[in-house]
């Protein structure tokens, strides 16, 4: 038993870290990472009946929450960094991370039904979020200003990136113009930042959980592939331009070939693991 809670615990810590870390990647959704890692039943569980699931799910909460603090925070600055050294090849890699959870998502959507009005549904959630996207970046050049409000912006938007799978709060705080004095707020632990920031995020997760879990509850066939638009329009939107030389075309393939690889070897290795410490 004990061997067992010692891989259930460090499977938590490692899918917490790599969600923490997912949440403040440009491009990529906590939520998605949640979804894909198989804790997003769960969580939702417990924000939408605190009292419940929290009971049920304290262990979980506790190592997944240290991991995802380890990610969220530890990596922050060290994004920046990364992407002021060359942010086609990071989000290259991003591209490629997310698109190795594609298989999963696409057998997690199927899992009770697919039909026609699921393919309809990821149809137009992609060409949706593709043309409101196009329309913050290209259109209306929307900006948001490092102050109190923009801070609970920001908050508001990442509580949506938890409880909506796909949906990137960093992709959009990247076009909004906020992203890197969010993450240098949040690496120096600046309070004027995290607390509106904490504080937005909260009550944006407790406002909606019970409406999404909701919604993939009665309607988890069409809700989860208006996922997989979220996902595949976001990847998408990210990718960076390919206008360049071969080599450096090649060199952005590659990264998003490796990104791939080892975010499905990773889904595989959690797979394993969670069916090994579920089953003895």
């Amino acid at each position: 038993m004990k061997k067992n809670f010692l891989l259930k615990a460090i499977l938590w810590i490692v899918q917490g870290f790599i969600v923490g870390l997912g949440a403040i990647l440009p491009g990529v959704s906590g939520g998605t990472l949640c979804y894909a890692f198989g804790i997003y039943d769960q969580i939702l569980e417990v924000l939408s009946n605190p009292f419940k699931g929290i009971k049920k799910h304290f262990k979980m909460l506790v190592f997944v929450g240290i991991g995802g603090v380890l990610g969220f925070v530890g990596f922050a600055g060290i994004t920046e960094q990364l992407l002021k050294w060359n942010e086609a090849v990071v989000l290259c890699v991003f591209v490629g991370l997310i698109a190795g959870t594609i298989p999963e998502l696409w057998r997690d959507a199927g899992k009770e039904k697919r039909n026609k009005f699921s393919i309809l549904s990821l149809v137009i959630s992609f060409i949706a979020i593709s043309a409101v996207f196009y329309l913050f970046k290209n259109v209306l050049e929307l900006t948001i200003e490092p102050n109190f409000v923009g801070w609970l912006i920001c908050g508001v938007l990442w509580g949506l990136s938890f409880i909506v799978p796909g949906f990137s709060s960093s992709t959009l705080l990247l076009f909004f113009g906020i992203y890197e004095q969010m993450s240098h707020g949040i690496s120096h632990l600046d309070f004027a930042v995290l607390i509106p920031l904490g504080c937005a995020m909260l009550a944006t997760l407790l406002l909606f959980s019970k409406l999404m879990k909701l919604i993939f509850d009665k309607l988890h066939s069409l809700a989860s592939h208006a996922v997989m638009g979220f996902v595949l329009a976001t990847t998408l939107m990210i990718l960076p331009s390919f206008n360049t030389s071969i080599g450096n075309i090649l060199i952005y393939l590659g990264c998003i070939a490796g990104g791939a690889v080892a975010s499905f070897c990773f889904n595989i290795l959690c797979e394993k693991i969670r069916s090994k410490a579920d089953g003895e």
